[in-house]
């Protein structure tokens, strides 16, 4: 995910105003690629579309060999994007016992801001299991040791 990034900053800096896009990226990349004039920023992780792209094989698998060509380079980079965050929300998932995405009910989702809060109706973080964390701040230690003896 990092080389993706990486990719999106530097076409934000060159960007001339405009916000970085999946067709400025594109773009910028061919660019780049093709001047041999890749910022050292993204040339610390490789010079060809394959090394820079760490999902460049897996699009590749799933399109066939011949057809990479008519691929745009940064859809390559958001479809690494996204299997990043797969893989994250994955593990998010398996922290709170959820294997599927059926399984997840509201009550396992938190609102990152007052405003997501207010238009969701989801809790926001801060306020989240409130009250199920000063009940056990509130509540006596257990009286029976589980420590090993």
């Amino acid at each position: 995910m990092l080389h993706e990034v990486v990719v999106v900053i530097e076409v934000a800096r060159g960007g001339g105003g405009e916000a970085p896009t999946i067709s400025n990226a594109k773009g910028a990349v061919k660019f780049w690629l093709k001047d041999g004039k890749l910022p050292n920023t993204v040339s610390q992780f490789g010079s060809t579309p394959e090394e820079i792209f760490v999902c460049y094989e897996d699009v590749k698998d799933l399109v066939g060999a011949n057809e990479m060509k008519n691929i745009p380079l940064g859809a390559v980079g958001v479809y690494s994007y996204v299997e990043k965050i797969k893989v994250g929300l994955q593990q998010l998932m398996a922290g709170s016992r959820c294997f599927s995405v059926p399984v997840i009910s509201r009550k396992e989702l938190m609102s990152l801001t007052e405003e997501c809060a207010k238009v969701t109706g989801i809790p926001y973080v801060m306020d989240a299991y409130r009250e199920e964390a000063m009940q056990i701040l509130r509540d006596e230690a257990p009286k029976k040791s589980y420590a090993r003896r």
